[in-house]
């Protein structure tokens, strides 16, 4: 890591060119009192990262100077990130140690980390590898510019206004703390039994909210009918007034103390010193005026001094102003908007249903009360109703929601929402159910209330729970998650040992793409075969995963790991090279007609650079994609025919052929088939196995057969298996077929033997 600090300069360099690397000279010194806001740069490349800091090494504005820091790789940044908790602004690269090593900092940032206060400016020397409308689009980032693009004044100016954006958001959420502390330290207030513990509690609370040592003194002003200077009793006291505990002022010894506690309570009013703040609590709302005094070793910004007012604000109106308390509990525990609980809220009836039995020392197994569940749920489609309808709408829908989950369940249960429209329900297991919820909702029909949403749902028993009341929440939002990738209206339940499961598939995550950096996923190639002639027409590649330790990881396993984390992208890229390869080396033993299947997942496809991508790992392995099928689902053919049509064209204009996969398997429409160009259908292996089972005018398969066949396209049965399905395959005029009865997925070395075998 390299750090540098650079303050303002007299000299006006830099101007609008671009950034180019100049001999660093030595930082400017920084100015005695300045703030410097910590920037982080992070780049693989020496020349960048030295001629960012030698553009930046007189960089002034009127929020301060910075101090530069620099990493060379994710790692690098992520230890970083870890160690200095208040950095201002990241500029990123996105192509480091892999193409989206950026990108994955990114979220690691915004959701692993939880740091929603840095801005992050994606840098960047390629971008193509990241087109701004799709990073701006999936990423939180706020900021883009390509290298060539960033000029010194370019800089400056996106420093400066996102060094502000920081400054802002934050003194907000310095703000919010602040006000859930002063509701916290209330209702801790509330609970004190004695004046001695309530101011005790007074000079903790108010240390804590502004962040200096609980160094202070509470005094009494007690006055006698015929007192000429009132006495002055010291209450409570903490740090290294303690001592000084019922005690008068006098005898504490501190002249320039005494004099400021004097005069505060002489002139009935807060006093603010360099070094000390005294605050004023007058007679009308106690029994005698008090005064508070407290040590500031440093000065106070405006954010904590604004909440120091308003503590003082809360203390003067006493514990009997139940309506300041109260509005202060609504803004930290309470949604704006519907009116119910908040994240917050619910936290704290977890909390509190968690202690309940841990403090006791009785919870051998989980530590919340028995019987409770946490339930989620989430509107499908909420965002589309924003966007087609306005956010308005989805207000109403949200209100509606509340209002129904209001109505129909007790009020000893907590309602909330945790964001958006994800909505949480705590209470007990017998009261809180999915079809109790979806009655409310109007989602089971008969004499309830009329549906009008669809919804995503997830039910967490605590009874069964062992995590903390965090935890549970993580857990219950990766289950709705879960739900919700199954479609509309699904429905998931916990599981005990879900956070082990989740664990290993994290831990294999983080193998695969170590396994993808060391060029350890193979291919094996299934032959595709003309059933009349047994001429080998085709092979599938279909990627292979070994540890090192010799045990095989399923397919059906990485892969979906590999979509989920956005490895899919590079382990599409890895399979597209070794079939070119294999390509290459079936051609040089005389198969040069025989084409590589590639599957392409929906995240490749919706890259637009794959076509780009592909030619150029073809070039690379020196393939042409004459050789090379793309396999899409047909999900995917239909998701947007004819944004779908176009790309596929463009791959057709190339010489690749298309296949669609899995055919039959969405079976919706087949209209889309007229517009797309497609050579070839696979019928799904599942309906190549009813074959036999089902009558022959029922059969899938033949539908399939003949849909092709009327469009002029090919096709291909998967899963093949039994000379029953040839023979009825064939005599339906089905040309080509994979599978076991021909030959498994294999390595190109056996396939070429297998190939010599036959002929």
């Amino acid at each position: 890591m390299v750090t540098s600090s650079t303050t303002a300069a007299s000299d006006d360099e830099g101007g609008d060119e671009l950034l180019a690397f100049a001999d660093e000279g030595a930082p400017a010194s920084a100015i005695p009192g300045e703030t410097r806001w910590k920037v982080l740069a992070i780049d693989d490349d020496p020349d960048f990262q030295r001629s960012m800091a030698f553009s930046l090494r007189h960089f002034a504005s009127r929020e301060g100077g910075i101090e530069l820091l620099q990493a060379y790789n994710t790692a690098e940044a992520a230890a970083i990130l870890a160690r200095e908790r208040d950095i201002a602004v990241l500029l990123l690269d996105v192509v480091m140690e892999s193409d989206d090593a950026g990108l994955r900092l990114v979220r690691s940032v915004r959701e692993t980390m939880g740091n929603a206060e840095v801005r992050i400016v994606l840098v960047t020397g390629a971008p193509g590898v990241a087109p701004m409308k799709d990073v701006m689009a999936g990423y939180d980032i706020n900021d883009y510019w390509t290298k060539s693009e960033l000029s010194v004044d370019r800089l400056y100016t996106l420093l400066v206004a996102n060094i502000r954006a920081y400054q802002h958001l934050t003194s907000v959420s310095r703000a919010r703390r602040g006000l859930q502390m002063i509701v916290e330290s209330s209702n801790t207030l509330v609970a004190s039994r004695t004046l001695g513990e309530f101011s005790s509690r007074i000079l903790r609370e108010i240390a804590q909210l502004i962040g200096v040592p609980p160094e202070g003194m509470i005094c009494v002003e007690q006055r006698g009918e015929y007192d000429p200077m009132p006495q002055v009793q010291i209450i409570s006291a903490a740090g290294r007034f303690s001592p000084a505990i019922d005690h008068h002022l006098e005898e504490l010894g501190e002249p320039a103390i005494e004099a400021a506690i004097r005069r505060c309570l002489s002139e009935r009013g807060h006093i603010a010193l360099s070094d000390c703040r005294v605050l004023f609590f007058p007679s009308s709302l106690a029994s005698a005026n008090y005064a508070a005094y407290l040590s500031t070793p440093r000065p106070l910004d405006d954010t904590e001094e604004e909440l120091l007012r308003v503590f003082t604000v809360n203390i003067r109106s006493g514990l009997h102003n139940v309506a300041l308390v109260s509005r202060l509990d609504e803004m930290a525990f309470q949604d704006p908007l519907l009116g119910i609980a908040n994240r917050n809220a619910l936290e704290r009836s977890l909390e509190d249903l968690y202690n309940v039995r841990c403090k006791s020392g009785s919870c051998p197994g989980s530590c919340y009360t028995p019987g409770y569940v946490l339930f989620l749920l989430d509107i499908d489609e909420f965002s589309t109703v924003n966007l087609t309808l306005g956010f308005e709408q989805g207000n109403r829908q949200l209100r509606e929601v509340s209002r129904r989950l209001r109505a129909g369940l007790s009020p000893t249960l907590l309602i909330s929402r945790l964001h958006d429209d994800i909505f949480a329900i705590l209470g007990p297991a017998s009261e809180v159910t999915e079809e109790r919820i979806n009655h409310l909702l109007g989602l089971h029909g008969g004499d309830g209330p009329p549906q009008f949403v669809s919804i995503g749902s997830a039910r967490l028993d605590l009874t069964q729970f062992r995590g903390t009341p965090a935890d549970a929440i993580v857990v219950a939002s990766l289950l709705l998650k879960t739900a919700k990738r199954r479609g509309f209206s699904q429905h998931e339940d916990y599981v005990p040992g879900l956070e082990t499961a989740t664990a290993e598939r994290y831990r294999l995550a983080m193998a695969l793409r170590d396994a993808l950096g060391r060029d350890e996923i193979r291919i094996a190639l299934q032959p595709q075969v003309e059933m009349a002639t047994g001429r080998l027409t085709g092979a599938e590649a279909l990627a292979r995963w070994t540890l090192p330790d010799g045990e095989t990881v399923s397919p059906g396993l990485f892969i979906p790991l590999a979509e989920a984390t956005g490895l899919i992208v590079t382990l599409g890229e890895r399979v597209m090279r070794l079939a070119a390869r294999a390509a290459v080396q079936m051609a040089a033993h005389g198969l040069a007609g025989v084409r590589v299947a590639v599957n392409v997942s929906t995240i490749q496809f919706a890259r637009e650079s794959l076509l780009q991508d592909f030619l150029r790992i073809l070039g690379e392995e020196g393939a042409s994609p004459r050789q090379i099928e793309i396999e899409i689902t047909e999900s995917l053919a239909m998701q947007d025919t004819q944004s779908i049509q176009l790309r596929l064209e463009a791959f057709r204009a190339q010489g690749f052929e298309i296949a669609i996969d899995d055919f039959g398997t969405g079976f919706s429409s087949l209209s889309y088939l007229r517009r797309l160009p497609i050579d070839r259908l696979k019928i799904d292996q599942a309906f190549v196995a009813e074959i036999g089972t089902v009558p022959d005018d029922c059969a899938i398969a033949d539908m399939v057969i003949q849909v092709a066949r009327r469009m002029g396209m090919g096709v291909v049965a998967e899963g093949v298996e039994t000379p029953d399905q040839v023979d009825w395959l064939r005599h339906r005029n089905c040309l080509d077929a994979q599978g076991y009865h021909y030959g498994c997925p294999m390595p190109l070395e056996d396939l070429l033997r297998w190939q010599t075998a036959r002929t």
